[in-house]
């Protein structure tokens, strides 16, 4: 008798890309903004019963209601979830309070759903768990001036998929900047990123379940501050980290900028939803003085709000040194504002380098919140993000 491999999803759609870069474009048609859902839809498909899937999101809103449907174009991903679930997959999610029932008290349809197919207890084959309602799992210190601790990551890792040629891949992590909500793929630019490496898979895999850990305590870690290996192709860095003395000291990011030589027209580029970390905006206007040429596209307005966008003290510093600088609110017939959701940061050099993942360059990623970012030196990689960077800036000038 000739063994059968557990097969994914009857009539799964295409492969997903896999050591590759992802970027939705609200500019453009159903697909095109929806190319980060996409993506996802086609791991969790591709998973065969047996395997584990398991995820942690911010804002997993869409769909609004049951009955929405499920298509190629714009997948349902309750709809996938729930399908992998019944074809055997162990189906474990983490998600943030408020994907569950709204600050008014009004239950999401997502978390209901998939509360009601995975069930809720942690101790499962699968399930789906909340972090405390006005806490992350992890991140649970009050900060003043800050936003209350959140978890945001937007994070999925699978034991195995299996490709349409029957080739498995083994130890996949998708990362995004996106949550899973409609106005994150119809007016923000997002982006997300596939691998498979067994050590950054399990860092992503102990950190998952330090969530589940965490989630119901009514203390969390403050000092959580885990960092991948360093021969790992995508380095891992977990926060929340707490500081030693100023609120903006110990800033990883602003370390490895501390590091970027300026030489041979170095360029560094940023595309950020929310930035309010003076320490890297002061690294940032520094190697702008020291020759590398350094743009920074950033979502407009919100300067005036509790918890800014892009604070005041942060352009500040970048006008300090020659930054180019655009502030991104594009206008759109139906009332759309398109903005830059995406986080992630280029640096040029000998080895190009991206740093993406689910936080902002906001004292809140850095201190409270429950966040991912990894680090990644790879050219073909670094090319993907530096042509995205040119759209992003391109439409946000208005030049598309």
């Amino acid at each position: 008798m000739v063994a059968v491999a557990p097969a994914p999803a009857p009539g799964a759609g295409s492969d997903p890309v896999i050591g590759s870069a992802v970027f939705n474009d609200p500019a453009g048609g159903v697909a095109a903004r929806y190319a980060i859902h996409r993506q996802l839809a086609r791991i969790i498909d591709r998973v065969p019963a047996g395997e584990t899937i398991r995820m942690s999101w911010f804002g997993f809103t869409d769909p609004a209601v049951a009955g929405v449907a499920d298509t190629a174009e714009r997948p349902n991903l309750v709809e996938r979830l729930r399908k992998a679930h019944a074809r055997g997959v162990d189906v474990r999610i983490v998600l943030d309070h408020e994907s569950f029932e709204d600050r008014h008290g009004n239950r999401r349809y997502p978390g209901v759903a998939l509360a009601e197919d995975l069930g809720t207890d942690p101790a499962a084959r699968s399930f789906l768990t909340f972090c405390r309602e006005g806490y992350g799992c992890i991140g649970k210190r009050l900060i003043p001036g800050l936003p209350h601790p959140y978890n945001h990551n937007k994070f999925l890792i699978a034991s195995r998929i299996v490709r349409h040629d029957g080739g498995s891949v083994r130890d996949v992590v998708f990362q995004s900047s996106g949550n899973l909500g409609a106005w994150d793929a119809e007016s923000a630019f997002n982006n997300a990123l596939t691998w498979s490496e067994t050590g950054s898979y399990t860092s992503y895999l102990h950190y998952f379940e330090d969530l589940v850990r965490y989630a119901p305590r009514a203390t969390g870690a403050e000092d959580y501050h885990r960092t991948g290996a360093p021969a790992d192709a995508y380095r891992t860095y977990f926060f929340p980290r707490p500081e030693s003395g100023r609120p903006d000291d110990g800033d990883p990011i602003a370390g490895i900028l501390d590091e970027v030589s300026c030489g041979r027209g170095t360029g560094i580029r940023v595309v950020m939803w929310a930035f309010t970390r003076v320490a890297v905006a002061t690294e940032l206007a520094r190697k702008a003085a020291e020759g590398c040429r350094v743009d920074v596209v950033y979502a407009a307005g919100g300067t005036d709000a509790r918890h800014p966008y892009v604070s005041p003290g942060v352009l500040t510093e970048l006008r300090r040194g020659p930054v180019g600088l655009r502030s991104c609110g594009v206008a759109m017939r139906g009332g759309r504002t398109l903005k830059p959701h995406s986080k992630y940061l280029l640096i040029d050099g000998p080895v190009p380098q991206v740093l993406t993942g689910s936080a902002n360059l906001a004292l809140s990623s850095l201190r409270n919140a429950d966040e991912i970012v990894v680090r990644v030196r790879d050219p073909a990689i670094h090319r993907q993000y530096l042509a995205n960077f040119h759209l992003v800036s391109d439409r946000c000038a208005g030049k598309l």
